[in-house]
């Protein structure tokens, strides 16, 4: 392409290898291309057409070409303003941001929350670290020494159950690790247990000094302790003789409370013959119990209740037993106590007494005994007199036999029926009021469906479905967790409905605007804000900082010559006043000359 001033155009610029110089001919009308510069000689362009969304289009000789800014300018500008790493422009064509490259991450804010990854920090303060993860996922410090070779420690720690918090003091010194042979120093062990065979080193009284003071006094304590012991052997062996002619004493002592357990050990057994003669007495009753049963006939409730009763006298009978028992038991304590007599003459008199009062003891379980026996009695008399009216076991003849009212305290056998499947019915013809019979049978003889189910039928396997829901139809409908879908045989959760009135609740609604003009802008993050039309024709949107949306309505600057009369003229400019010239046509057909800017 060829203007008529290839400087004039650029201004006195060059275009740089690699650059575009952007141009548009035939402005604002029917005719606008846009074209890229990519090289110029002299008035020589070599261009790239129909740019950013244009056509290329025919233009005549003295078409009128401008250096404009264009759509295209605004986007690259705001993509670069808007990206915080490597971006793509909308062509194809990607950018770096601040030297970040494709896939290289994005721009590290000082203040904001960010994961960095692969950074070597040199000489950093790290305040309140937190490291999280496993030992084998990185949550470890590893240091690598004065040394940079194969050899590294690394510091983890072992998974926690609970929070747990270690202090390092506040002196100089180094680690104790448990495995590790090390010497301590300055250390007191409370209540240690040494295993093994420890050597404890430095504690002979000859070879200690004064600053060894606490194990010098130990040892000595151990030595002047051996005096003492034996010193208390020899008080022992005199208090040995004493105790000797105590135990003399007391065996004495021990020998009368012997007599005295002989006395209360005979009255124990009269006791356990009182509780035998009881036992007696209580088995005669549950033989009565038994004849009473063979001969009962009435109430399988009242049966229950003779059978609780027949228990209680054959527990009655056992306590008496078990009062029996206690006394010998009583006695054999009282042959105890008098044993331990012979160890103290206290103790000796002591066992005298508790021996005395076993007797005592013994003489009451003796007449419990015998109450008990009397209640045992009483009890097998209750229990012949429900037995009764019980009804016997002997109803029963085969397995499945049932017992059934055949009148008012009148107990009957039902036996069971031969036939398996059977059923007990109701026939008040029968003897019992029941009865065992085939169970009825049948067949549906037929299933009617209506919409949405589909299928039934009149007779054997029937098979029955429901159909899918249309807009035209009823029937079963699939639910869709999505606020994307399409679909108009689906129906969407109350999830999905949610998130539909979360993004409607968030836009920005129609009747927002007032009227014809109005501008959406905002007025801060977050906020939009309607910014009015001018009411003055051929105002232009300006930026500006004090304004509620950062833009305003203002006058047109007024730098352009006024254009009456300068009909197919060309604006041209001397460098400091523009001005209209008459465009000067090259009279080769096939070459125009375009005016610059």
């Amino acid at each position: 392409m060829t203007v008529v001033s290839g400087t004039t155009l650029l201004g006195g610029v060059t275009i740089p290898s690699g650059r575009t110089f952007t141009l548009v001919i035939d402005p604002d009308t029917a005719l606008e291309e846009i074209v890229d510069a990519t090289a110029v000689a002299t008035n020589t362009f070599t261009i790239t057409r129909a740019i950013d969304g244009s056509s290329a289009q025919e233009h005549s000789a003295g078409a009128v070409v401008r250096h404009m800014a264009i759509g295209r300018d605004f986007r690259d500008a705001n993509l670069h303003a808007e990206a915080d790493a490597y971006y793509n422009d909308g062509s194809g064509t990607g950018h770096t941001m601040h030297g970040i490259g494709s896939g290289e991450g994005v721009v590290v804010g000082t203040l904001k929350s960010q994961t960095l990854t692969n950074k070597t920090l040199t000489a950093p303060t790290i305040s309140d670290p937190t490291i999280t993860g496993t030992a084998s996922a990185g949550a470890v410090l590893v240091f690598e020494g004065t040394t940079a070779d194969a050899y590294e420690t690394t510091l983890t720690v072992v998974d926690p159950t609970q929070d747990n918090t270690i202090t390092l003091p506040n002196t100089t010194g180094t680690v104790v690790i448990v495995d590790a042979t090390q010497t301590l120093t300055n250390k007191t062990l409370t209540s240690p247990v040494l295993s093994g065979t420890p050597v404890i080193t430095g504690l002979s009284s000859a070879g200690m000094i004064s600053s060894s003071a606490t194990p010098k006094d130990y040892v000595d304590s151990i030595l002047g302790s051996a005096t003492a012991a034996a010193t208390s052997a020899a008080s022992a062996a005199t208090s040995a003789a004493s105790a000797a002619t105590s135990a003399s004493s007391a065996a004495t002592s021990a020998s009368n409370a012997l007599t005295s357990a002989n006395s209360a050990s005979t009255s124990a057994t009269a006791a356990a013959t009182s509780a035998a003669s009881a036992a007696t007495s209580a088995t005669a009753a549950a033989t009565s119990a038994t004849s009473a049963a063979a001969s009962a006939t009435t109430a399988s409730n009242s049966a229950a209740a003779a059978a609780t009763s027949a228990t209680s006298a054959s527990n009655s009978a056992t306590a008496s037993a078990t009062s029996a028992s206690a006394a010998a038991t009583s006695a054999t304590s009282a042959a105890a106590s008098a044993t331990s007599a012979a160890n103290s003459a206290s103790a000796a008199a002591t066992s005298a007494t508790s021996a005395a009062a076993s007797a005592t003891a013994a003489a009451t379980s003796a007449a419990s005994a015998a109450t008990s026996a009397t209640s045992a009695a009483a009890s097998a008399a209750s229990a012949a007199a429900v037995l009764a009216g019980a009804i016997s076991a002997t109803i029963f003849d085969a397995k499945g036999d049932l017992i059934v009212a055949s009148a008012a305290d009148t107990a009957s056998r039902l036996a069971a029926a031969s036939t398996n499947g059977y059923v007990l019915s109701v026939n008040s013809a029968t003897a019992s009021g029941l009865e065992w019979i085939a169970p009825q049978s049948g067949d549906i003889t037929a299933v009617n469906v209506t919409s949405p189910i589909t299928g039934g039928g009149t007779g054997g396997d029937v098979t029955i479905s429901i159909q899918s829901a249309t807009t035209t139809q009823s029937g079963a409908v699939q639910l869709e967790d999505s606020t994307a879908s399409t679909s108009v045989t689906t129906a969407a959760t109350p999830n999905s409905v949610k998130s539909a009135y979360d993004l409607a609740n968030g836009a920005v609604a129609k009747s927002t605007f007032n009227a014809k003009g109005d501008i959406l802008s905002a007025s801060a993050n977050d906020t939009p804000a309607i910014l009015t039309v001018a009411s003055t024709d051929g105002y232009v949107l300006t930026v500006s900082a004090t304004a509620a949306t950062g833009l305003a309505w203002a006058a047109a600057p007024s730098g352009l010559p006024s254009q009456t009369g300068n009909n197919g003229y060309y604006l041209t400019t001397n460098g400091t006043t523009a001005s209209w010239a008459a465009v000067t046509t090259d009279p080769t057909p096939t070459v125009f000359l375009l005016m610059g800017a």
